[in-house]
């Protein structure tokens, strides 16, 4: 009777259109999509349908470090009730040895502390790949990758070596379509020096924030001379803690005096670039009873709709920038003190699709 059962229900689950399949599938969590993938051949076509990827929601992951000073780098994404959930990174064999200079949509760039080898891991589909070596050592080394973008299957990491000219210097790019490094000698059209490590990656072109003057660099990294152009920032007072991020496809600048946050995009269609005020919020209206405005740190915007994500009282917050007002909030397990560094939103598709990582190892 229970095999009639059984045969009856994998019937019914056949008979289902590709239509009603897929409202089916919208609304399971992620990693169980992830899973139905093995139920049969039609199910792992119609989830790996490029229209069902489309309305899949976005992924809020995290890279954070745990409470206590010495310990590795963790990595976590939110869950539908409002707890941010711990990814193991213990399939990666070097993980004690390395250190995390970078993370971008997704990817995690590791290096192999006293050395030059780089590792590129994607902790969701438990993939990492090791980068051949560079010709130098990096000062600087950031990842650039773009599930949305042009070769979402494509990434690169750029090392800033530190051999400066008066205005330019020696950049190192890793192609992960070709395999290998380039170096390049680059005008950065502004010191050398002035150049600082907060840099964003978006739309195939890096942003360096640089000072004297306030500026933005960016460098097009789809060009093989890597040109650089430069655009001045609003001449605003900040607490120094000023940071690049995107929406809707277009360039922001995020700066806070300790009692506001400012919100400015970037309106490229001009000839001369120009900043626009977009939003400006109190942050005692961010931060938790019993907390300053001061103790609120933005970390990223979302990348289709005006709302910010800032870490206050331990605790990561969704901030609707139009409406004024708290939208959505995640923390870690009871009486867990993390600090998280790094935030972003992708597709969920990008954990269904096979690792965009060349040469990759994996562990299930």
């Amino acid at each position: 009777m229970a095999i009639l059962k059984r045969h009856s229900s994998i019937e019914s689950v056949r008979s289902l259109s590709d239509d009603m399949l897929a409202e089916i599938i919208l609304r399971l969590p992620v990693k169980a999509v992830a899973r139905s993938r093995c139920v049969s051949k039609g199910w792992c076509a119609t989830i790996s349908d490029s229209y069902l990827r489309r309305r899949l929601p976005l992924q809020l992951s995290v890279v954070y470090f745990p409470d206590g000073g010495g310990k590795a780098p963790r990595f976590a994404c939110a869950d539908g009730g409002g707890q941010l959930e711990d990814l193991d990174l213990g399939f990666f064999p070097f993980l004690n040895g390395a250190v995390v200079c970078d993370a971008c949509n997704g990817l995690l760039l590791f290096r192999t502390a006293g050395t030059a080898r780089f590792y590129v891991v994607d902790p969701v589909t438990r993939r990492w790949a090791a980068l051949p070596a560079p010709s130098r050592n990096a000062r600087l080394s950031m990842l650039a990758f773009d599930p949305s973008g042009a070769s979402p299957r494509g990434y690169h990491v750029i090392n800033f070596t530190g051999r400066w000219r008066e205005r330019g210097g020696e950049v190192e790019v890793f192609s992960s379509e070709a395999w290998a490094w380039t170096a390049r000698d680059v005008e950065f059209g502004v010191p050398a020096g002035a150049l600082s490590g907060s840099m964003h990656f978006h739309g195939g072109a890096v942003y360096a924030l640089a000072s004297d003057p306030e500026c933005v660099v960016r460098m097009d990294v789809a060009d093989p001379e890597l040109t650089c152009t430069v655009a001045e920032l609003p001449a605003e007072p900040t607490d120094g803690d000023g940071r690049l991020a995107h929406s809707g496809g277009r360039l922001h600048y995020v700066a806070s005096d300790g009692a506001q946050l400012k919100v400015w995009v970037l309106d490229d269609s001009s000839p001369t670039l120009q900043w626009r005020l977009k939003h400006a919020v109190k942050l005692d209206a961010v931060a938790e009873e019993g907390c300053r405005g001061n103790e609120v740190r933005f970390l990223a915007l979302h990348p289709e709709k005006d709302a910010a994500y800032m870490w206050s009282a331990w605790r990561l917050v969704e901030y609707d920038l139009t409406r004024k007002e708290i939208t959505g909030a995640w923390v870690f397990g009871e009486g867990e003190k993390n600090r998280i560094v790094r935030t972003w939103l992708v597709p969920s598709s990008l954990y269904l699709s096979d690792c965009p990582l060349g040469d990759a190892h994996v562990q299930c």
